[in-house]
């Protein structure tokens, strides 16, 4: 029988010749239950209809015909790309006068800065493809289910082959409800300035060394015990009231060729998406999991120093940091030497969280309204220069584990008016720290070493004229809010950096409140 539901029309045919055939079979040849079949409709399940392929059309038992069949997704039509990839690549730095003489080929600069000609050329294949599934639609449970998958080989002259591949799934579960989640690899070769880099030197301040006067700086609460332990650890014997070298230590720096990895990363994320038939509205929550490994990066003179001594694998703490290996204490002073800063790959990093969002839009008698949210909780920022060197920096100082933004805008004709807030959650690097008070002239004071949540507020209004001409004008940071104020402590860049007693952070604004216009005209 034709049950509601069971069959789908797929087109509309001329099959008068056909149906007359077909209305010339004796009833008495037929099987009742084959009744669906003079209706010419196509069987989701089998989606065949054999008996209009037979020769005679008198099958009462119609079976499948592999050779004749057409076939056709349940879900809808197939997307498939293809292609093909081919690159070349070729450098040429030369450096300026001051550190390369064209002539000489030395440098001219009086500190002994120096540089060479950097060349290098690199040849790039790959083959990739993708396609789109729409596996299922339609149906109860699976409004639509489709399945986006896709891959790419890619071989490097420089560096060699590796293959890469992304799969995801978008399921319409119910009309209001849908859940995506998707899975994949990417790869990167070394640039050819991070493999050919010509040998440069460079130099840093002998300030740069946290073990200066180690002693006192440890009870003023100027350093961290990591940085204090560490310093007593050095093999070269530092003195508590150690003063510093009196040479300027050189930092040499060049490409890594034939020592560089390929940076690779897997990703994954899985999410809610729930948008109600009775308003425009879209709420989604998403779970994120990245993980780069073998990250190509040039640290800096100053930070390897910093980072050995701040490290929770120094010399105090197993000696198995290899920042502490990358550069050299003089034989006459102790003082900083030669510091080894060519590019390296960082072992690995790891960042997982949770993205929420929503986002509304209604339309009111004086005007549309539109409100966007945002937000992020980080749950692991976990970060390893080297092999078992691992850190998790989630909720330090310039590492917040909740961040989120809001925007809010009303339009009405050609007027717009718009409210924005970012909003930045707590933080501390107490714990990092080793304690919670600096020492001045021996009196013990609290130090300030995390920060209060902190929201700024931004507000806009725009004006666009008939001829595509817009104005728009505004007030950013409008209640004027200033950068935390911390204790400034002498703390490696893998805590936090200051400016005077303000943080230096991506997060916060150091500028305060300021008033901007924009005019911006389209033409045709």
């Amino acid at each position: 029988m034709n049950f509601p539901g069971n069959f789908t029309r797929i087109a509309i045919l001329d099959v008068t010749e056909l149906k007359q055939k077909v209305l010339d079979v004796p009833d008495s040849q037929w099987r009742s239950e084959a009744f669906r079949q003079q209706r010419y409709e196509v069987h989701r399940d089998t989606q065949t209809i054999s008996l209009v392929f037979d020769p005679d059309f008198r099958h009462t038992h119609p079976t499948k015909l592999p050779a004749l069949q057409q076939f056709a997704n349940p879900g809808g039509p197939l997307s498939v790309a293809a292609g093909l990839h081919y690159r070349e690549d070729e450098i040429t730095g030369t450096p300026g006068h001051i550190t390369y003489d064209p002539v000489t080929g030395e440098s001219n600069s009086w500190l002994d800065d120096a540089a060479g000609i950097t060349t290098g050329d690199d040849t790039t294949y790959a083959v990739f493809g993708e396609v789109d599934v729409p596996l299922l639609a339609d149906r109860p449970g699976f409004q639509n289910l489709t399945l986006n998958a896709s891959a790419r080989y890619t071989d490097v002259d420089s560096y060699g082959s590796d293959t890469t591949w992304k799969a995801g799934i978008n399921w319409q579960f119910l009309p209001s409800m849908r859940l995506r989640a998707n899975r994949g690899t990417s790869f990167r070769s070394p640039a050819l300035y991070e493999l050919h880099l010509a040998d440069q030197t460079s130099n840093i301040s002998q300030r740069s060394d946290p073990c200066i006067q180690y002693e006192q700086n440890f009870q003023n609460g100027a350093i961290s015990n990591n940085v204090y332990q560490n310093c007593i650890a050095d093999p070269a014997g530092l003195p508590p009231d150690y003063t510093g070298g009196t040479i300027t230590p050189t930092v040499f720096t060049g490409g890594g060729a034939g020592l560089l990895e390929a940076e690779t990363s897997t990703s994954q994320t899985i999410g809610l998406i729930w948008q109600p038939e009775f308003a425009n509205l879209s709420v989604s929550v998403d779970y994120f999991d990245i993980e780069v490994l073998d990250e190509i990066d040039q640290l800096g003179g100053a930070q390897i120093i910093a980072s050995c001594y701040e490290s929770d694998f120094g010399f105090a703490f197993g000696n198995t940091e290899p920042l502490c290996q990358l550069f050299d204490r003089s034989s006459i002073n102790d003082g900083i030497d030669n510091v080894r800063d060519s590019f390296i790959n960082i072992a690995r990093q790891r960042n997982r969280g949770y993205d929420f969002a929503l986002r509304y839009i209604t339309d009111l008698q004086f005007g549309n309204f539109t409100i966007d949210l945002k937000a992020t909780r980080q749950v692991e920022d976990v970060q390893a220069l080297f092999e078992d060197t691992s850190q998790d920096l989630n909720g330090r100082v310039g590492d917040p584990e909740w961040v989120g933004e809001s925007n809010v805008t009303f339009q009405r004709n050609s007027w717009q008016a718009y409210w924005g807030m970012d909003y930045i959650g707590t933080s501390s690097s107490a714990e990092s720290f080793g304690r919670n008070f600096v020492t001045y002239r021996g009196v013990n004071y609290d130090a300030v070493l995390g920060t209060d949540a902190e929201t700024y507020h931004s507000f806009s209004v725009s004006y666009e004229f008939a001829n595509q001409l817009v104005v728009l004008g505004g007030i950013a940071n409008a209640f004027d809010k200033e950068s935390p104020q911390l204790t400034a402590v002498q703390a490696s860049p893998s805590e936090y950096q200051m400016v005077g007693n303000a943080l230096l952070a991506s997060q916060y604004d150091p500028l305060g409140r300021r008033f901007f216009l924009n005019v911006t005209k389209t033409f045709e």
